[in-house]
């Protein structure tokens, strides 16, 4: 793979007193600086996303400046015992962002005009007083900001086998352009004026009337288009939702392992997340009553619970209910990818099994369409409407409306019904290359186990690895040191557990990719088993 390289004018090498202070291609500082930055042993931050930080802090602090070449991928891979895959990625981020741009024959130099902030960063300030900038240093930021985890702070690249990304490479792109023409050909006089003056906090009535009917289709939730609120994402639902019905050192049961974003959300409020275990099950909800009778908030993925992929048992539904029946405590039933179901019949909704206005549905449109279109909903208790609508103001008054007006056409027009069901027949095609691929060249590695729905599956350790006293840990920091992103499913664990599986995304990445990295994951298990030239 080749540096970034943007067509443009050659850039004169830089003057001989500049290279006496960076070297020949500016390496000597910044190698020093990358070999102190890199840190293997932080799971939550990708290398490719540390090189691509070390970087811009070197530029911003003014040891590496605009018009200095950077070394080239291939030595800067070499220099720091990376894969090169690693440092392309970096680089790739860096010109998209304006860091750093590539000229032909020549190499990746730092931009003239990079986009530096007001003041130097400090590597050493904790990560939410460092991204606060100036800010930080001369206010009080409050402390459980610093606690959001790295997962939900850094941008991630679609690398083997990155887990919850969709196909992007599958999206239908010209079709989506047409309905975004389509949308603005008929916003004509008094509509258009209507339409884009002012947005609805609730959302656009169209689209909340869409999502309504689909909710309706897939997951027999019976709602009208008065209980639907329109998010930028479903996390900013969770956020609100925290807010608004969590008092400081309320209780909020928390799936472990589980989705970072919930326990995030808890903690920004100064509520108190209770870690609760999960099963083969789910939710082990007489746990949870044991470690929080008290709790305000139940927070359930009960479709697909992430990262262990198993289904919430019925039994334990009707528990959960009879649960918050009793106590007045809410329900965050989180449905990210139920859209995705390859095989077995989909258990009912918490939020349609529920009779006591305490289930808040929640639902995305990143998974189904894409990720960067930021639009999510929620299907709330009628009592709840007024005061998230209220709260929805204070926030970021609505969501974009161009958006909300092309999904809600692409829905109507059936596009959106078509492109689910084309994409659940690639998702189940391309787990299917995965296990092909797995049973050819891990199998003496690592068990997977089929997933019934969503993006990635989950495989356990085997015990040629285990019995060396290799975890899925040491597997997943190997696999990163090359570029790939398989991650143990106890880094997402609040308490130490015994766990030896790993998440293995499949989605986004055709068939000669998951062959070309079970073949490099292949590898790498034979190198930590000390078998690196067994076949």
């Amino acid at each position: 793979m080749a540096d970034p390289a943007p067509p443009g004018p050659l850039r004169p090498a830089p003057p001989e007193a500049d290279r006496a202070k960076t070297g020949s291609d500016g390496s000597p500082p910044l190698l020093d600086m990358l070999a102190i930055a890199i840190d293997r042993e932080q799971e939550a931050s990708p290398l490719y996303h540390q090189v691509y930080e070390a970087i811009t802090t070197g530029i911003e602090r003014g040891v590496i400046r605009p018009g200095d070449r950077l070394p080239s991928t291939r030595k800067l891979a070499s220099e720091l015992n990376v894969s090169r895959t690693t440092v392309v990625l970096a680089f790739e981020q860096l010109t998209a962002e304006g860091w750093i741009e590539g000229q032909s024959g020549a190499g990746s130099f730092v931009s003239e005009a990079p986009p530096l902030t007001e003041k130097p960063r400090d590597s050493r300030l904790n990560p939410a007083l460092e991204a606060a900038g100036g800010i930080g240093r001369t206010a009080e930021m409050r402390p459980e900001v610093a606690q959001v985890p790295p997962t939900l702070r850094h941008m991630r690249r679609p690398v083997p086998f990155r887990s919850n990304l969709p196909a992007i490479d599958a999206f239908p792109t010209e079709l989506w352009a047409r309905c975004l023409t389509e949308v603005l050909r008929r916003l004509k006089g008094e509509q258009a004026a209507h339409i884009l003056g002012e947005g609805d906090p609730q959302g656009l009535f169209a689209l909340r009337e869409q999502v309504a009917i689909h909710v309706a289709r897939t997951r027999g939730v019976v709602c009208t288009a008065s209980e639907v609120v329109i998010f930028a994402g479903a996390q900013q639902a969770v956020d609100l939702c925290s807010r608004l019905l969590l008092m400081p050192s309320d209780k909020v049961i928390c799936e472990d392992p589980g989705y970072d974003g919930i326990y995030a959300s808890a903690v920004a409020v100064s509520a108190l997340p209770v870690p609760v275990p999960v099963d083969e099950h789910g939710l082990i909800v007489a746990e949870a009553r044991k470690r929080a009778p008290d709790a305000r908030m139940i927070y359930s993925s009960p479709s697909k619970q992430f990262p262990l992929g198993c289904t919430l048992s019925l039994r334990r539904r009707i528990e959960l209910i009879d649960w918050v029946r009793e106590s007045g405590a809410w329900i965050l039933e989180d449905d990210y990818d139920c859209e995705f179901r390859y095989a077995g019949k989909a258990l009912p909704s918490l939020f349609s099994l529920d009779d006591t206005q305490s289930v808040i549905y929640l639902g995305t449109f990143s998974k189904s369409l894409f990720p960067a279109l930021r639009l999510g909903y929620a299907i709330l208790p009628k009592r709840l409407i007024e005061p998230v609508v209220s709260a929805r103001t204070v926030l970021d008054r609505y969501a974009a409306i161009l958006p909300q007006l092309q999904v809600a056409h692409f829905m109507r027009a059936g596009h959106f019904a078509k492109h689910v069901r084309r994409m659940r027949k690639l998702y189940s095609d391309r787990q299917e290359l995965l296990l092909d691929a797995m049973a050819r060249e891990l199998q003496d590695w690592l068990i997977p186990q089929r997933s019934e729905t969503g993006f990635e599956l989950v495989a356990r350790v085997s015990p040629r690895l285990t019995g060396r006293g290799i975890t899925a840990r040491d597997i997943s920091k190997a696999a990163r040191s090359e570029g790939m992103e398989l991650q143990a499913t106890s880094a997402f664990g609040r308490e130490p557990r015994e766990d030896d599986r790993l998440v293995l995304g499949f989605a986004t990445f055709t068939g000669e990719q998951i062959d070309r990295a079970a073949r490099q994951l292949a590898q790498i298990c034979r190198d930590l088993a000390g078998e690196a030239g067994a076949a």
